[in-house]
């Protein structure tokens, strides 16, 4: 039997009423208490790092998750993270890309309400969860829903949706049927040695370009090493900010363009808007999300 850690975090899936909303109270502990069948999947270790709203997660927490992970590769055969949905996918994101090259599972999961309520998700994530990690997946996923999304493609689409997340530009790594069984649409990708990214960068900002959006912003911008801009469709500067953006370049902020589509990809080559971004140096980032553009460039990939 796979001896898995679950590294509990806050989250809706460990609420209970505050008085003044919903607010993480139950410990890594108690949420196994909600799971009796976990005994028949594997033996379950646990750590509390914190226990917050995903809300106010940091790099700094972020990168503790990872850093656990990395202490403990040794000594367990998978890892299961319990997360709050909000900023899951920054978190999916930012683990996929410092633990590197993984041979073993790193599952992210969550829930849209609390474990043991009417209705709640919780308990079949978590159980998918530890099905997932003992079912021969290498690398970090995120379980949610019976979808299995690779960790650098995951995203929340919905508020209250039951079925929240999605997988941007890139097919389900597979599923979870609803009696348990997994089923993997791709075989477990086999990495080299493994590798964790410890520098963690933060000077970078996104900024969405908005109709008639202030071009004096921009002076603000150049406090940072890396400026993401989230342009419309296929990408591109509109013609009034193309000085600024120009400006901020030349002054060495490297400035990255991506989409405010949900799918698809930049194509700087496409429209003439997109061209004259390209040739005062902006750089596209293809098919990238936001949540993986940011976790690119923090690691130092960009």
């Amino acid at each position: 039997m796979k001896h898995i850690l679950l590294i509990a975090t806050g989250g809706t899936l460990a609420c209970r009423e505050s008085g003044r909303g919903l607010a993480p109270s139950l410990t890594g502990e108690q949420l196994l208490e909600f799971l009796p069948e976990i005994k028949k999947i594997c033996r379950v270790f646990v750590d509390n790092p914190f226990s917050v709203d995903s809300t106010d997660i940091t790099t700094a927490q972020r990168k503790q998750i990872a850093t656990l992970i990395w202490q403990n590769y040794d000594r367990y055969d998978g890892f299961v993270v319990a997360h709050g949905t909000d900023s899951l996918a920054y978190t999916s994101a930012l683990l996929y890309h410092m633990l590197r090259n993984l041979n073993k599972p790193v599952i992210i999961t969550g829930a849209q309400k609390p474990i043991g309520v009417e209705d709640s998700d919780a308990e079949r994530n978590l159980l998918d969860s530890f099905r997932v990690a003992c079912a021969g997946w290498t690398g970090v996923a995120a379980v949610l829903h019976g979808q299995i999304i690779r960790g650098n493609h995951v995203f929340k689409a919905h508020t209250e949706s039951m079925t929240p997340f999605m997988s941007i530009n890139a097919p389900l790594i597979g599923t979870v049927s609803e009696n348990g069984t997994v089923n993997f649409n791709i075989p477990p990708l086999r990495g080299g040695e493994p590798e964790f990214v410890d520098i963690v960068k933060s000077s970078f900002i996104v900024l969405p370009i908005i109709p008639d959006l202030d071009p004096s912003i921009f002076d603000f911008l150049s406090r940072y090493d890396k400026v993401i801009l989230r342009a419309y469709g296929a990408g591109g500067v509109p013609v009034r900010l193309e000085k600024v953006v120009q400006k901020l370049i030349s002054n060495g902020t490297k400035v990255y363009i991506t989409t405010q589509c949900l799918e698809g990809e930049v194509d700087l080559h496409k429209y003439e808007v997109g061209r004259r971004a390209e040739e005062v140096g902006a750089i596209s980032l293809g098919h990238r999300s936001i949540e993986d553009s940011i976790a690119a460039i923090q690691c130092g990939e960009l």
